[in-house]
């Protein structure tokens, strides 16, 4: 920047002194002449953009800047908080010196309490970071020098500004800021060089914020009339409410709808909890989010699908595209023969990314999924055990279509396993079922086809040294099953020893992918960006980013002549079409993600580990913590599982998320075995809560304590038999949300035909929540592995008292009889859920075990 130059800008009225000229600076271009009418800007969050979200991204890279420790736990986090109580301290002191010549009459009101930097300085405990050496206007310039790093033109107002300016329009800036006119000069001609205008206003300068006194001096220092005068801005109160009561026109210039707002107030929650941070910190984040912002108010979409895929797909596959193209690159520095390809069906996606990035880098489609690898190397040492060992339970109809092959022996076993078998059992009988030579010709002919596609898909397959795989990931089933048959082929003289291979995964089971042999596997979503545990819960979920990801055909079932044979499309024509919507949204994201960087904007994924982070925050929200939007939109959807059959699951099922937590305790609840395959979704249409509890519990923070069944008394209940009745002591256990359940255990031989508890002891006004029986070989099978039965209101009956519209009156003596239907487990669970009604709660009481004293029995206090 150069000196001030002769010429000035329009003079600026400051509170209580003499009009003062802000300076123009030498290289800014002579003005045209202007008209009489005036088109003023506010600056933070429409002129210019922050690449965070924000202020608070400012402090943060200010305490870096300023050299405190930042390697301190909880250093950064304490000066940024510092940082905002020194802001409330300097203005709650303005405001009180203010309001002194209020109360004694010499004003007609308080004025606001605007400051400058340097007094926000003032009330900043220097000390406490090691930073007594600087002073408060040396950290003023510190977290300047931040907001130069950070700010950046809003290329739409920018283009709105100069059209004013074209047009004839007196221009100017009028900001809430504690940046002074010199300083908010510099630093919008830092992102704008050149920027000119005719008047230039903020508040710390004037002692007055925009919704007080700004605008009327605005008005009177430019000799404009209010109708003369147009304001842009982002804040509803300061810049649209504040000119519009004094008759000024507002064009409001919002940075975010409702829905991504709270988005991206979620996506921080769940950075913080289940990510393990990133390397700048958790609120800067390359500038992702504010582009995420600029492409939703920018970028026109028709239908909720496509503005999910421009908020949160396509972010989450341009960044891993980062990841893929860094990968590429290392290896291509070897001075390898190299060769990119993307696997079907769920790399759909990806491959339409990296084509509008890398229009010049061409990329091949393998049409190969889990099931034709496997069985491609079922001749192996590995056998069938790739393929059915993480099957639970499968019945002759499943398997058949999953292998293509029958034979009476195949009915025999399924017929002497009750008709259904566990896939480890089958895959080992399966050689003795279909014999060598059977086998053997499944395996090779599903080789040999497989072959043919790799030869077709990609030129020059045979003399390549690396083949890059690209997948949403997981534990590398594709890659392995492909290396086992390419080396099968060559021990057999039938194909090439083939190349290196090379995964690269979205998100990926590291352990599962840490020794390949010459082959390699990476995982952006690694688990040194998210632990083992919140990664199993994202592959819990992770069915939702399958359907949206894939392409809009059946799976690959064989090959012929190097072509896909495929499966009919197990998906309505809905569910195709709402995930062709977000993929096309995605891929608008991903343009505007183009334009951005050859407009030279920064790359807001350049840094990979501070991309990763946020990529997994991004998924991790959209799978653990959807809005009632996503649920809607996506928790109808089905999902194919893919393998050779002909079964479709439900990707959210709300009522067994009701059952579950009904019959469990809220932690195991959340653990519910697939389906559904999404357990978060079908809990968040529970309510909001219950979809936050998912969302902690995949985090690995759902304290037990708190969120599970605590022991908070005793209780006698009443077993009914054909010929007696006896009583049985049970353990009242209180839930997170204050209700009361107890588990009632049943042995089948015992033929036990009612339950009869004792509510009126409990509370003389209960809701009955819901009554659930779950049976097994076992109590702990029946209760956490057997499916949830609810028994209806025809079943209970009060005694003693009266049920109504579920809610139980009764005296100390009243009792609920449950009537049980016929069992056919060796062992049952009753489990019973009431909230005690009357302003009490039960209470889980044990600290005087702790102390040695006999605990109280008191279960639900008097109100």
């Amino acid at each position: 920047m150069g000196e001030p130059a002769a010429m000035v800008a329009p003079a600026v009225v400051h509170a209580g002194v003499e009009a003062t000229a802000v300076p123009a600076w030498d290289d800014a271009p002579v003005t045209p002449a202007r008209t009489g009418l005036a088109v003023s800007f506010d600056v933070f969050d429409t002129v210019l953009m922050r690449r965070c979200t924000t202020p608070d991204g400012v402090f943060e890279l200010a305490c870096r800047h300023a050299g405190a420790d930042v390697g301190r736990p909880g250093l950064v986090e304490s000066f940024v908080q510092h940082r905002k109580l020194a802001e409330t301290t300097a203005r709650r002191r303005v405001f009180r010196a203010n309001s002194e010549p209020a109360r004694s009459g010499r004003v007609d009101r308080v004025a606001s309490a605007e400051v400058t930097i340097e007094a926000i300085y003032q009330e900043f405990p220097r000390r406490l970071f090691g930073l007594e050496a600087l002073a408060p206007a040396d950290l003023a310039e510190i977290e300047f020098r931040a907001e130069l790093d950070l700010c950046v033109a809003d290329p739409e107002v920018a283009f709105l500004y100069d059209e004013a300016r074209d047009e004839g329009f007196r221009t100017g800036f009028v900001s809430d800021t504690y940046w002074g006119a010199e300083r908010l000069a510099k630093l919008l001609r830092h992102c704008r060089p050149g920027l000119a205008w005719d008047f230039l206003y903020a508040s710390c300068d004037h002692g007055t914020a925009k919704a007080d006194r700004l605008f009327e001096h605005v008005l009177e220092a430019e000799n404009l009339d209010p109708a003369a005068l147009t304001h842009m801005g982002d804040n509803p109160a300061a810049d649209v409410a504040a000119p519009r009561k004094l008759g000024i026109g507002a064009r409001p210039y919002a940075q975010a709808t409702p829905w991504l707002a709270g988005v991206l107030q979620r996506e921080e929650t769940i950075f913080a909890l289940a990510t393990h941070g990133a390397p700048m910190g958790r609120r800067l984040d390359g500038g992702a989010r504010t582009l995420r912002r600029r492409a939703a108010r920018t970028t026109p979409v028709t239908t909720p699908a496509a503005a999910l895929g421009l908020a949160v797909l396509g972010p989450v596959l341009a960044a891993f595209d980062r990841f893929v193209e860094a990968q590429v690159r290392q290896i291509e520095a070897e001075g390898r023969r190299v060769a990119v390809a993307f696997l079907a069906r769920d790399g759909a996606l990806s491959r339409d990314v990296w084509t509008r990035l890398h229009p010049d880098r061409p990329a091949a489609w393998l049409e190969i999924n889990r099931r034709t690898a496997a069985l491609a190397a079922a001749d192996g040492e590995a056998g069938f055990a790739p393929l059915l060992d993480p099957i639970d339970a499968i019945d002759r109809p499943t398997a058949v279509d999953m292998l293509g092959l029958d034979a009476p022996a195949l009915r025999r076993f399924f017929a002497t396993s009750g008709g259904v078998a566990t896939g480890p059992a089958l895959a080992a009988a399966l050689p003795r079922l279909f014999g060598r030579k059977a086998i053997a010709d499944l395996a090779g002919g599903m080789r040999d086809g497989l072959i043919a596609h790799l030869r077709r898909e990609i030129g020059g397959f045979d003399g390549l040294d690396d083949l890059v795989l690209v997948d949403l990931g997981y534990s590398g089933s594709v890659q392995k099953g492909l290396r086992r048959a390419l080396d099968l082929a060559l021990q057999a003289g039938a194909g090439p020893a083939g190349p290196r291979l090379h995964g690269v995964y979205l998100v990926g089971r590291d352990a599962a992918l840490d020794d390949l042999g010459p082959d390699t596997a990476s995982s952006f979503i690694s688990d040194l960006v998210v632990s083992p545990h919140v990664k199993e819960a994202l592959l819990g979920n992770i069915a939702v980013l399958e359907q949206l990801c894939a392409a809009s055909t059946g799976s690959v079932r064989a090959y012929r002549d190097g072509l896909p044979l495929r499966e009919a499309e197990r998906r309505d024509a809905a569910h195709v079409a709402l995930a062709r919507e977000a993929q096309a949204g995605a891929l608008r994201f991903v343009e505007k993600l183009a334009e951005e960087i050859l407009d030279g904007r920064p790359d807001p994924f350049a840094e990979l580990d501070t991309a990763a982070a946020w990529t997994a925050a991004l998924l991790a929200r959209l799978l653990f913590l959807p809005t009632d939007d996503e649920v809607l939109l996506l928790g109808g959807l089905a999902h194919d599982v893919n393998l050779g059959s002909r079964n479709t699951v439900a990707l959210a099922d709300p009522q067994a998320a009701a059952d579950a937590v009904l019959a469990r305790a809220l932690p195991d609840a959340c653990a519910m075995a697939a389906p559904p395959m999404w357990p978060a979704g079908s809990l968040a249409a529970l309510s909001p809560l219950h979809g936050f509890a998912y969302a902690l519990f995949g985090a690995g923070a759902l304290p037990g304590d708190v969120f599970g069944d605590v022991p908070c008394g005793r209780i006698d209940v009443t077993l009914v038999g054909p010929r007696k009745a006896v009583p049985l002591t049970v353990t009242c256990l209180r839930t997170p949300a204050g209700d009361l359940r107890l588990r009632v255990p049943l042995i089948a031989d015992r033929r036990i035909e009612a339950v009869a508890v004792p509510v009126g002891q409990l509370a003389a006004r209960a809701l009955l929540r819901g009554v659930t029986m779950q049976q097994g070989e076992t109590g702990r099978e029946a209760l956490h592995k057997a499916p949830i039965t609810t028994l209806g209101r025809d079943r209970l009956q009060a005694v003693g008292g009266t049920l109504a519209d579920e809610v139980m009156r009764s005296g100390p003596d009243g009792s609920l009889v449950i009537l049980l239907p016929k069992t056919t487990g060796r062992v049952a669970v009753l489990t019973l859920v009431l909230t005690p009604l009357g302003g009490a709660r039960p209470l889980a009481l044990s600290l005087a075990d702790q102390a040695g004293e006999a605990a109280t029995t008191s279960i639900v206090p008097e109100a």
